[in-house]
């Protein structure tokens, strides 16, 4: 439990140092490299981004299977399990060199009427760069895997806060000495491969992982290949919504729309991280209770507990954004940026609802069931591809975000809902009767706040005050009409403790 807490506590400073080091780094990077050359970087990272898909699903099945295999406590056939998975990774990364060299080839006629001769050749090497970053990374993620699988979140998470910081300052001085797009790719690749090994040693030396290859049982095999099949498939789906935006844009309209949606989404993916870094924690716990009798009053409880704590920080990023964000994005990005602003607000609209149920993904997973939000997923990205082209072409970046934001509220929300009430058995009206009984207080409180600097334009040290003070008001008005006293209580046990390992320290 204390690597649970422990790790939700570092998660959270995750998450924390991306925004203040993306909140230094992105407006620095922007002014060096020029929006245009921001738009090629953006673009260029999602079009290769697509390569992660070749995971397969795989990965988060190690994490599923090992977790499951050490309630069994049978080592030998865990060893086979890992030996498995680096097979087929070795497989998987000779075919993504094969597919990043084909993308590479055809890179001059996907952008050949948005991107000039010179900057095609930039994007053809990156391009290069990042296949091999993910041909080498897939084989040394199993341990990755097998590290969350242990439930070694305390390291996991301090090699995440070491990457946040050590890629944007090494970055950063390579830009000033004068090299460009091309260094960027390979700092960014050679820090992420560097603390991948060193999580392979961690797994071979202290926790003394072994592997063997004798082959699996077949049915076994199939079980975990059809799970994983669902967890590729969502990805699938994840990957339209997020990167085929900006490559449509990127193919459609030009390099500048693309920096535009790329500012969006940053602030879209930390609001994605915050719910992810509670709720991720859990699958090993969440995949050991689904094994038990009567579990359902059980997973109630902890839906509906998670759920709340998710809420409590999505809802102050959703409304402190939209309070201040324009005002943010204007001094931080420059005025050219304004349009992020309103695409953020409207993709957090129903991301905000979808993002507090995270933990009911995790139950998904857990036992089995993640078939329909798999389909719904699929059916729902396909449409958002197809009715967003001619949106592009005619309402450009805000089209797209409004697409992709309907698409994500009939499927993420509305269908899953009434999935989780009829199929996995989630006592749906009760969740509910606990969130609304908990925004009511902090709708009064962002009315009130949205009235007193209704049109008002901001500079940085009033915006800083105006958030210092809204974090604090919001702060009081969570503890004091949202917190039941058993909250109130595990919440001073919790800073209680978090002070004392501070002292220690």
């Amino acid at each position: 439990m204390n690597q649970i807490r422990i790790g939700a506590l570092l998660s959270y400073i995750s998450i924390f140092l991306t925004f203040i080091v993306g909140f230094i780094y992105t407006p620095i990077l922007i002014r060096i490299l020029g929006q245009t050359d921001y738009g090629i970087y953006s673009l260029i990272l999602a079009f290769a981004s697509y390569l992660s898909l070749m995971d397969m699903g795989v990965g988060n099945a190690i994490v599923r299977y090992i977790a499951r295999n050490r309630v069994l406590g049978d080592s030998n056939k865990e060893s086979d399990l890992i030996g498995h998975f680096l097979k087929f990774f070795l497989v998987i990364s000779l075919f993504t060199i094969v597919v990043g060299v084909l993308i590479c080839i055809n890179a001059p006629f996907f952008f050949q009427n948005s991107l000039e001769t010179p900057d095609i050749k930039t994007a053809q090497i990156m391009i290069i760069i990042l296949t091999i970053n993910f041909a080498l990374s897939f084989p040394l993620n199993v341990y990755s895997s097998v590290l969350q699988a242990y439930e070694r979140f305390i390291f996991l998470k301090l090699f995440s806060i070491i990457r946040i910081v050590i890629v944007p300052i090494v970055t950063l001085i390579s830009l000033t000495i004068g090299y460009r797009l091309i260094a960027m790719t390979v700092i960014s690749s050679s820090v992420n491969i560097i603390i991948l090994i060193i999580g392979y040693l961690y797994c071979k030396k202290v926790i003394g992982i072994k592997v063997t290859y004798s082959p699996i049982n077949l049915n076994y095999k199939k079980e975990i290949y059809s799970y994983a099949l669902l967890i590729f498939l969502t990805a699938i789906a994840d990957k339209i919504y997020w990167q085929t935006d900006q490559i449509l844009l990127g193919i459609l309209k030009n390099p500048e729309s693309v920096a535009i949606y790329a500012v969006a989404i940053q602030f879209i993916f930390i609001f994605i991280s915050l719910s992810g870094a509670l709720s991720t924690l859990f699958l090993p716990q969440i995949t050991k209770l689904v094994t038990e009798e009567n579990h359902i009053s059980r997973l109630d409880e902890l839906f509906i507990k998670i759920s709340k704590y998710q809420f409590f920080i999505l809802a102050l990023v959703f409304s402190g954004f939209f309070l201040f964000g324009q005002d943010f994005i204007i001094l931080w990005a420059g005025q050219t940026f304004e349009q992020a602003y309103i695409i953020v607000i409207i993709l957090m609209i129903p991301f905000f609802f979808d993002l507090v149920q995270n933990t009911g993904l995790v139950i998904l997973q857990a036992k089995g069931l993640y078939l329909f939000r798999t389909i719904s997923l699929i059916v729902c990205s396909i449409l958002n591809i197809v009715i967003s082209i001619p949106i592009i072409n005619l309402y450009g970046s805000i089209g797209t975000a409004i697409v992709t934001s309907l698409f994500v509220a009939i499927g993420n929300v509305i269908l899953l809902n009434v999935y989780y009430h009829y199929k996995v058995g989630l006592n749906i009206k009760l969740y509910w009767k606990n969130i609304i009984s908990i925004t009511v207080p902090i709708l009064l409180l962002v009315t009130f706040i949205y009235i007193i600097i209704f049109n008002q334009r901001m500079q940085i040290m009033e915006l800083i005050i105006w958030i210092v003070l809204y974090t604090v008001l919001y702060t009081a008005v969570i503890y004091f009409f949202c917190f039941s006293t058993t909250e109130k209580r595990a919440l001073k046990r919790t800073l209680s403790n978090i002070i004392s390992i501070v002292i220690k320290i």
